[in-house]
């Protein structure tokens, strides 16, 4: 009974965590486009129902980079 409750626990925590890290991919993305383009670009709203969607996945993915990407090429550059 507790394996089943710790299961389905594990599968809420997985959700949550999905849909938080999804909207601050998708804010962080939209905040350097907007930073790099002088506030004209992207003309989606900060914020919206869904930031995996087919129209704001890109956004999502763009603050990926700007999380991920960015600080690992330069610990890799600074390091090597």
């Amino acid at each position: 009974m507790s394996e089943l409750l710790l299961r389905g626990l594990a599968l809420l925590a997985e959700w949550v965590l999905e849909v938080v890290v999804g909207y601050i991919l998708y804010i962080t993305g939209w905040l350097a486009l907007r930073l790099l383009t002088l506030g004209r670009y992207p003309a989606l709203p900060l914020r919206v129902d869904d930031p995996m969607g087919s129209r704001t996945s890109w956004v999502a993915a763009l603050g990926f980079f700007c999380l991920v990407g960015l600080p690992l090429a330069w610990l890799t550059i600074t390091y090597s």
